[in-house]
């Protein structure tokens, strides 16, 4: 401006370090908000692969088609020797348990042949499931709703106060069933398996909880035979669930099995096991990975439900 001749310059103090400074943090706050993000991407990405090889790694683990070793009666022979093979081998299996013919035993009112509780405890405590098996081993369809019940329930009560974990699983003695016993084992027990029932051969997926069949293992029967249903059950992905009832050294009669045909069944399935073409286990497991299977990605343990 111009007065008088004279020029006047009103000069303003520019603090250019301020700004630079303000210019310099603002841009490194808009860097490190998109290295933050494109970390978050990057990370997120890594943990869809971690997640998705997991998946992979634990369907792997878990494709192959399962053999369920199960024995009804809780007989001493089942103790003496089947439980003595198959723990060699490492392999587990399901005892179905008579549990009023256990107590029985225990007071020598008979039914010496039956394992006491302690045997059946130290069977729990090696990874073996316990089931039920009724408590007097009685046929079922000849009973009232009633007695039912009291089969079903009274067994269960038993066999948790004695082992400390609850049944899940039950077999119906002698395949003695319709559709009213069904329904009311379902109402105690998570499944049921029948005596015998498409030769054991149970679908891989889509298997029936209320009819869970088995291979019942006669003593006509060679090893050789029952590896081959074990090798189908590979070939077909389905569930083949076998039946044991006394394990016998020498020759075998009606609903037994010599030791030396088991130990062959038993180390067939453990050479078939280390080659990944089956794994063998307890109903129990058998049907949480069947269940897993079914419901991929879901992780978790079927747990039984809680019932008075």
């Amino acid at each position: 401006m111009r007065k008088g001749g004279f020029r006047v310059v009103f000069s303003v103090p520019i603090p250019f370090n301020e700004v630079l400074r303000d210019f310099y943090c603002g841009h490194r706050r808009m860097v490190l908000t998109i290295t933050y993000k494109w970390l978050a991407v990057v990370l997120a990405g890594l943990l869809s692969v971690v997640l998705a090889f997991l998946i992979w790694f634990s369907w792997s683990r878990t494709d192959s088609a399962i053999v369920s070793f199960t024995f009804d009666d809780a007989s001493n022979t089942q103790y003496d020797q089947a439980f003595r093979i198959a723990q060699s081998y490492g392999l587990p299996g399901t005892l179905f348990v008579p549990t009023e013919m256990v107590n029985m035993s225990e007071r020598g009112e008979g039914y010496e042949w039956t394992m006491g509780w302690d045997r059946i405890r130290e069977i729990s405590a090696a990874g073996w499931e316990i089931g039920s098996h009724s408590r007097t081993h009685t046929r079922l369809r000849d009973l009232s709703p009633d007695q039912v019940k009291d089969e079903l329930r009274g067994s269960r009560l038993e066999i948790e106060a004695q082992t400390g974990i609850a049944p899940m699983s039950f077999s119906s003695p002698f395949g003695n069933f319709d559709d009213d016993v069904i329904a009311q084992v379902m109402d105690v027990y998570d499944f049921h398996l029948s005596w015998k029932g498409h030769r054991g051969r149970n679908p891989g997926r889509g298997f029936e909880r209320r009819f869970i069949g088995r291979f019942e293992v006669e003593n006509d029967m060679t090893a050789a035979q029952v590896c081959g249903e074990m090798v189908k059950a590979a070939e077909a992905d389905t569930w083949l669930v076998l039946l044991f009832h006394g394990i016998v050294e020498g020759e075998a009669e009606e609903y037994e099995v010599s030791t030396d045909v088991f130990e062959e069944i038993v180390a067939c399935a453990g050479l078939l096991q280390a080659q990944g073409l089956i794994r063998v286990e307890t109903v129990r497991d058998a049907v949480e990975i069947l269940d897993w299977r079914r419901n991929l990605p879901f992780w978790g343990r079927q747990r039984g439900r809680d019932r008075g």
